[in-house]
């Protein structure tokens, strides 16, 4: 997982994932970060928060600005 974050999108977050097979799948948010993304935010002071693919579970984590 890359240490410089996507900031979260104003609408929809959408599985990069899936949409590689097609599929336009809306993300959940998700409470646990991943340990290197938990790190990263306390390390910097960011806000981050994670989202889940109920498709395909993948996670992402997003900077909130």
């Amino acid at each position: 997982m890359a240490n410089d974050y996507r900031p979260l999108p104003d609408g929809p977050v959408l599985c990069d994932a899936c949409a590689k097979t097609g599929q336009d799948v809306e993300m959940e948010p998700h409470h646990t970060l991943p340990p290197e993304a938990h790190e990263h935010a306390q390390r910097e002071k960011a806000e981050l928060q994670s989202y889940r693919c109920p498709e395909c579970e993948s996670i992402d984590v997003f900077r909130i600005d």
